[in-house]
């Protein structure tokens, strides 16, 4: 486990003065669960804070009630600061070790002075102040630098609202960095631009296409992020999720275009020890309200190989060449082209059935 490492997660569906989401809450668990996995982020769960609501919460919130708010996150972020000082007091070397992960998920906009922001839970088209703004934050984290490595990701819109200023936190330490502080920031659309969520009829299995995305490259794809030595670093990971998201939102109105910025001297390592170069993700589109097994045949499947179909996209690993997908379900929709299909090298692609 990475002992050095902190991360604050946020995750907001209900917006009692805004229009609700179904799957930012269900994503800030999922990145969480990456997080605290020894396969995963390798992250301690004592250095891990999760800030959402319940349901119980959501269900009585109105806006001047809900939560979580700026001064839940802040407090979060209070906490892990005071926390990672501590760990490396009197160890001037320890602090080359010390990470911080920052996740947000929920409606967001892009004020005046700031790329992105995510609105808090007691936000209103007259309270958008109500933000926790990345470019600030990230500003400030550079400057102080309790952390010598800050991944942040946000998995919300860019609307631009060019009358509302982009708010920093209020921490008020400026020690100086014993070194350079390295950044990675992953936005889940390009400036001014929405993001989308994958709507499904069970809202706990909605979730935003950047996150699933994401997670799937933090995973290794099946290959598709994974270095020859074995890691998924900062640089392999983010042109596979800027393809897979635009991959699943063509058909929106504003195809959503994810955007990353890396001021590091060298990739950040994000997990390792990871197989299965060679492998590669692909996006099996299938029709509109299906569900049921498939089988998938085809190159290097030697026995029966199904795969359960929950929504309309499905991600599956496959080494390149030619495969049939087979619906289970004598009553299934016809498959395009007879179900066959070609995974061609460096993944990527979408097949739609």
């Amino acid at each position: 486990m990475n002992d050095l490492h902190y991360a604050v997660v946020v995750g907001i569906n209900r917006y009692p003065a805004i229009t609700d989401l179904q799957g930012a809450r269900g994503d800030a668990t999922r990145f969480r669960d990456w997080l605290v996995d020894p396969a995963g982020g390798g992250v301690p769960e004592a250095n891990v804070a999760l800030v959402t609501a319940t349901e119980h919460d959501e269900s009585k919130a109105d806006v001047l009630s809900a939560v979580p708010t700026r001064e839940n996150v802040n407090q979060a972020l209070y906490r892990t600061n005071t926390a990672v000082r501590a760990a490396v007091e009197g160890d001037a070397a320890a602090w080359a070790d010390t990470r911080l992960y920052v996740f947000l998920a929920g409606h967001g906009i892009a004020p005046f002075g700031g790329d992105a922001a995510l609105l808090m839970a007691n936000a209103a088209l007259d309270l958008l102040g109500n933000h926790i703004a990345v470019r600030p934050y990230l500003a400030w984290y550079e400057s102080a630098s309790p952390f010598h490595e800050i991944v942040i990701f946000a998995d919300c819109c860019r609307t631009r609202f060019g009358g509302v200023a982009a708010f920093g936190p209020p921490f008020t330490d400026t020690t100086e960095a014993p070194d350079k502080v390295e950044c990675f920031v992953g936005y889940a659309s390009a400036l001014g631009d929405p993001a989308y969520e994958q709507q499904e009829s069970a809202p706990d299995r909605s979730r935003g296409h950047f996150t699933s995305a994401l997670l799937e490259g933090l995973r290794g794809a099946g290959g598709g992020t994974v270095t020859p030595e074995g890691r998924v670093t900062s640089d392999s990971l983010a042109p596979y999720v800027r393809q897979h998201v635009l991959d699943r939102t063509r058909n929106e109105p504003v195809p959503q275009e994810a955007r990353f910025l890396r001021e590091t001297s060298t990739p950040i390592v994000l997990a390792e020890g990871l197989r299965g170069v060679g492998s590669y993700p692909v996006t099996l589109r299938f029709p509109a309200g299906f569900r049921g097994r498939v089988e998938l045949r085809g190159r290097g499947i030697t026995g029966p190989r199904w795969v359960t179909i929950e929504g309309a996209d499905h991600v599956e690993s496959l080494v390149p060449g030619f495969y049939k997908a087979v619906p289970e379900s004598v009553m299934a929709p016809d498959f395009t082209d007879g179900g066959f299909f070609e995974v061609m090298t460096g993944g990527g692609s979408v097949v739609q059935f």
